[in-house]
Formats: C-alpha cells, sequence, structure tokens
C-alpha cells in the first residue's frame, strides 16, 4: 500500500489537501483523472504518516445513515458515483467526506463499488460488502444496500444496549475492588497493630484477613503490572493466535449470562447473514463461504466451515448443523422445515428475529441478573470483615476477668 498526497483546487478555487492510499496494482493516473483538471500537486508520502495524522471518527450510525441515503438516491436512477459525491458535499464529518469522495473517484474510474467499499472494511461489514457485490452482479442494488443498512442498524443497536447495560455492573465492581483494596491495604494495617497489642490468640477469620493485607502491601505493585501485561499478551494471542482465540471463546460462550449473549447473538447473525445472502441470489455453499470471514468468535466461524464441508458431501444444512452439537433443536427443526417446503429463507428469517429479540430481553435486564451476584459478593466480604474485626474483640472480652 502506498500513500499519495493531492493538493487540488476546488469548485470554490480553494486549494485542498487529502491522502489516500493506493494498492500497489492500482493505477494512480486513472484515479488522479477522475478529479479533472484541478490537481496541481501529487507526492508520495511515507506509510506512518496515516498514524500521525488526527482524524475524526465515523461513528456507525453515519454509515447507517449513507446506506439509507444511496439505497433511496440509487433507486430513484442516479449513478452511483453521482450518489457518492452527493452525499459527501452534505457530510459534515471531514472523515466522511473524504471517504465518499474516494470511493466516489474509485468507482469513476472504473472500479466496483463493492470493491472500492473493501477499501473501507473497517466502517464496512464484510456482510455490506458482499451484499453490495451481489446487488452490482444482478442489478438490485438498491434492496442490497437497504438490508446492509437494516442488519447494520440491528446489531449496532444490540451492541449499544449491552455497554449501556454493562456500565452499572462495571461501575459496581470496579468501587468493590477499589473498597476492598483500600480496607485491606490502608484500614486493616492499622486495626492489626491494635489486634497485636491485645496479646490474645486472634481466630481463623482475623489471622486470613491479616495475611491478605500483608500479601496485598507487599504484592500490590507486582500484581497490577501482571495485570497489565497479562491483558496486554491476551490481546496479542487473540490477535496473532487461532488456537488461543479459539479456547477464550470457547471459554466465552460457557460463561453464565455474557456466554448467553454470545450464543444466542451467534444464532441470530448466521440466521440472518445467509437469509440475506439467500435471498439476494446466493446459494447456501456460497453464504457459509463468505460468511466464514464475518463470525468473530472462532468456535462459530469452525462450526460453518465443518457445515459447509459437511454440506459439500451431501449432507442437508439441518443435518450439517447438528452434527456441531451447539445449536438448538428450534434451529434444527425451522431449518429442517425450510429445506423441506423451499423457504429457508423464510425459516431463517424467524430464527433471526427469536434470537435477536433474546439478546435484545437479556440486554435490556442484564444489570438486574448481575445485580444479586454483586450485593451477594459485598455480603460476603463485609462479613468476612465484620466476623475478623469483632473476633479478637470478642475473644478480649471472654477474657477479661469478671
Amino acid at each position: 500500500m502506498q500513500l499519495y498526497s493531492i493538493t487540488s483546487i476546488d469548485e470554490d478555487g480553494k486549494k485542498v489537501k487529502k491522502i489516500i492510499e493506493m494498492d500497489d496494482n492500482e493505477d494512480v493516473t486513472s484515479y488522479l483523472d477522475s478529479f479533472g483538471s484541478n490537481i496541481i500537486a501529487v507526492k508520495k508520502i511515507p506509510s506512518y504518516y496515516r498514524h500521525l495524522k488526527p482524524s475524526k471518527k465515523i461513528k456507525a450510525q453515519e454509515v447507517i445513515e449513507i446506506l439509507d441515503n444511496l439505497h433511496l438516491i440509487v433507486k430513484a436512477g442516479l449513478p452511483i458515483n453521482t450518489a457518492l459525491s452527493e452525499l459527501a458535499k452534505d457530510a459534515d464529518n471531514p472523515q466522511l467526506r473524504d471517504m465518499l469522495d474516494d470511493v466516489a473517484h474509485r468507482v469513476q474510474t472504473g472500479m466496483s463499488f463493492s470493491k472500492a467499499l473493501s477499501k473501507y472494511s473497517k466502517y464496512f461489514s464484510d456482510i455490506t460488502v458482499s451484499l453490495v457485490r451481489i446487488g452490482e452482479e444482478t442489478g438490485q442494488l438498491d434492496n442490497t444496500l437497504k438490508d446492509a443498512a437494516a442488519h447494520m442498524k440491528r446489531i449496532t443497536d444490540l451492541v449499544s444496549k449491552t455497554k449501556s447495560a454493562m456500565i452499572y455492573p462495571s461501575f459496581a465492581f470496579v468501587a468493590m475492588l477499589a473498597t476492598m483494596i483500600f480496607w485491606l491495604v490502608v484500614v486493616m494495617p492499622k486495626m492489626i497493630k491494635a489486634f497485636e497489642s491485645f496479646q490474645i490468640e486472634l481466630p481463623p477469620t482475623t489471622r486470613f484477613i491479616m495475611w491478605m493485607s500483608n500479601f496485598l502491601q507487599e504484592y500490590l505493585l507486582v500484581i497490577v503490572i501482571a495485570t497489565v501485561i497479562s491483558f496486554a499478551a491476551h490481546g496479542f494471542f487473540i490477535r496473532t493466535n487461532d488456537t488461543y482465540r479459539y479456547i477464550t471463546d470457547k471459554v466465552l460462550t460457557k460463561m453464565p449470562i455474557f456466554g448467553q449473549i454470545v450464543r444466542n447473538f451467534n444464532f441470530a447473525f448466521i440466521a440472518e447473514y445467509i437469509r440475506l445472502m439467500i435471498s439476494a441470489g446466493l446459494t447456501l455453499y456460497m453464504a457459509l463461504y463468505i460468511m466464514e470471514e464475518s463470525l468473530g468468535n472462532m468456535v462459530y466461524k469452525r462450526s460453518i466451515e465443518n457445515s459447509r464441508e459437511l454440506i459439500s458431501t451431501g449432507k442437508s444444512f439441518s443435518a450439517a448443523l447438528g452434527e456441531q452439537k451447539m445449536y438448538p433443536n428450534i434451529i434444527l427443526r425451522m431449518i429442517s422445515i425450510g429445506e423441506q417446503t423451499g423457504n429457508l429463507d423464510s425459516q431463517l428469517d424467524n430464527v433471526a428475529q427469536y434470537y435477536y429479540y433474546k439478546v435484545d430481553y437479556i440486554a435490556t435486564n442484564i444489570s438486574k441478573m448481575i445485580e444479586p451476584l454483586i450485593i451477594g459478593f459485598i455480603g460476603i466480604f463485609m462479613l468476612i470483615i465484620m466476623l475478623g474485626l469483632m473476633g479478637p474483640i470478642f475473644s478480649l472480652i471472654s477474657n477479661m476477668p469478671t
């Protein structure tokens, strides 16, 4: 990949600079010709420059709005590159405007719209690019753009609800952890000195708290450093090691509450993805092949890969999924009915709606589900502290002469 700095004159006679990224096999001359005659300077710049230039983030909601607007404009009969240029003029976000301009220029040079979008996979998901490509091939680009926008909106809403629901339990957990460390590192050492001055035998609970306090005082910095290193190593292996990622994803799917969200979300995502691909005219085998790259969870990614291989040997989709031993019977039955009646896309839509509803319900009520666990944990901690504090006092009173 090569970065270029382009200086041009806009319609108002102002000098404009922009950075573009080109593949080694792309024709830079054709790309520049799409600007017309207003280019005044072009130069190569180092690749590290992309990390130095500050940019405003493109929000998912902005991308959804672009897809919705493109659907309406393309349906009205306007060429896609013209539609992109018009939307770029109305964009308030400079980063979004530059992206739309770049995609429009690439399309004008003869590149397909789907390939131009794939340059911005950070903002446009694989399913969006796949739907656009299918729409271009089948002449139904307006419909596939509408489907892509609806899919992305649904995913964005669920993620947003889940994050919002996690604010309270996350805050409660951090506050609880900070309180525990404060008690054990700051408060308890002073009380331990008082207990030792009693010269009495301390109960087991108090001795345990004293041990925890001494351990944290001595190794707190080591624990913090080890935790930071562990998180960094986890992030590195997640990005580079598929086996490690598979193991962590499998553990995640088995977790209470959070595992439910992960499982139900993937059930819904798989069903909707395949429905969209089949409705757009793709075969089931190709839909599964394309979807493999869109699944973030390695457990479900491998299950789809295994299912695709079984389908290639002649097995039905429902039978192939059944052999993975991880899909509920309701999904297998509905897919089987769809295969027998010829309305697989309709049955998959029912599956997607059902599991998206379950994810939405859990995300909405997750704070209520986690709250008893947090209260219980705090209660146990306070009980241990109270027993540890009251035990020596009780022993002292018991040993006092009457």
